[in-house]
């Protein structure tokens, strides 16, 4: 059995639909057949109202970044005055080696 799980479409004017539907477009394309069925189950569930928007975001984020914690890195600046004088003392040491 070769069958392909089939993506759905709506008709559908509603703005925040719109943006769901969106949502789970992006994360339809990249999916293997057993997560686009589970796509397809809360995306038709949200089109008939069974259930809310935020429940439907849960769902969708669930394996989509489950590798890739949130990170920020830090930004590590200096003024332009201690900035130079490091590197002065970097060059002069380069000089003298």
């Amino acid at each position: 059995m070769d069958e392909t799980v089939e993506k759905l479409s709506f008709e559908s004017t509603d703005f925040k639909f719109t943006a769901a539907y969106g949502k789970y477009s992006d994360q339809f394309d990249g999916a293997d057949d057993e997560r686009r069925e589970a796509l397809n189950t809360a995306i038709s569930q949200l089109h008939s109202e069974e259930i809310s928007y935020p429940k439907f975001y849960e769902i969708i984020d669930e394996d989509a970044d489950a590798s890739r914690p949130f990170h920020r890195s830090r930004i590590q600046g200096s003024r332009k005055f201690a900035y130079r004088k490091s590197e002065r003392k970097i060059d002069r040491i380069k000089r003298h080696k």
